[in-house]
């Protein structure tokens, strides 16, 4: 039995979730993704690259309030 780590996205089925955090490429389950991601699935920001306050009021799941949110980190 093998495994995929290069992610689950599958272009046919929007459903399936990325495994991966678009800002920093860290491996991110599909339930994070569904959860704190876009309709998408997919995340742009995760608990390694922003904190989880942030995380939790849901901008990690836009890239301009995902950046907005690291900025003000800074």
């Amino acid at each position: 039995m093998s495994i995929d780590m290069g992610g689950s996205r599958n272009t046919n089925n929007s459903t399936m979730a990325d495994t991966q955090c678009h800002n920093c490429s860290s491996f991110v389950t599909p339930q994070f993704a569904r959860v704190f991601g876009n309709n998408r699935n997919e995340v742009y920001g995760c608990f390694e690259c922003m904190t989880a306050t942030e995380v939790k009021r849901g901008r990690a799941n836009d890239p301009v309030e995902a950046n907005r949110a690291r900025e003000e980190m800074r």
